[in-house]
């Protein structure tokens, strides 16, 4: 059954004063047939009217509570930003050594001191390749001269070698040879 609009707008004032619920709401949200059954059941929904009613009440006590937090929260006053911010200026107006202390307890280095750092290293750096050339040349001046130590005892060995071959035996060089190899271990 269609109800007519004079009708329908009555039922739903008469619904809205019973159960506490908003007419456009009631408008929007029930077709026909619900608004009937519920003008049927007006008693039954003015029960329930003092629940709806507070439950609103609660709802808008909530809604302020999160407002309220909402400006606190978006207050200048109360900004990590800008507590952070003014922090960070007080902590660059400070001297050099106040100012690098501060801002190594929040983990942060001011420009001059980042600069100074690494000026340090670079520094360090640059004497270290100095030290590493230098190390490099005087190995290299040291092979170098025991190259030529080891070639000049390996001929003399050669001419030792063929000095005892010649004058004395062959087998005695082996002796020798054997003695050297043995006691090479030992010490």
């Amino acid at each position: 059954m269609e109800l007519s609009k004079k009708e329908r707008k009555k039922l739903i004032r008469k619904i809205s004063k019973a159960s506490g619920i908003a007419q456009y709401a009631l408008e929007a949200k029930t077709d026909d047939e619900q608004v009937m059954e519920l003008a049927n059941h007006l008693t039954i929904l003015s029960l329930t009217k003092k629940a709806n009613d507070y439950n609103r009440y609660c709802q808008g006590k909530k809604t302020e509570e999160a407002n309220n937090k909402l400006k606190e929260f978006m207050s200048l006053e109360n900004s990590e930003i800008v507590k952070t911010g003014k922090w960070l200026l007080n902590a660059l107006s400070k001297g050099d050594k106040e100012r690098k202390e501060n801002l190594l307890e929040k983990n942060l280095v001011h420009k001059d001191d980042y600069n100074a750092s690494v000026e340090d290293l670079k520094d360090v750096i640059s004497e270290q390749k100095v030290t590493s050339t230098q190390q490099t040349i005087n190995a290299t001046e040291t092979i170098q001269i025991l190259e030529k130590r080891i070639s000049t005892l390996t001929k003399q060995q050669s001419l030792i070698k063929k000095y005892i071959i010649n004058n004395y035996d062959s087998q005695v060089w082996k002796d020798i040879q054997w003695y050297f190899d043995k006691n090479q271990n030992i010490g």
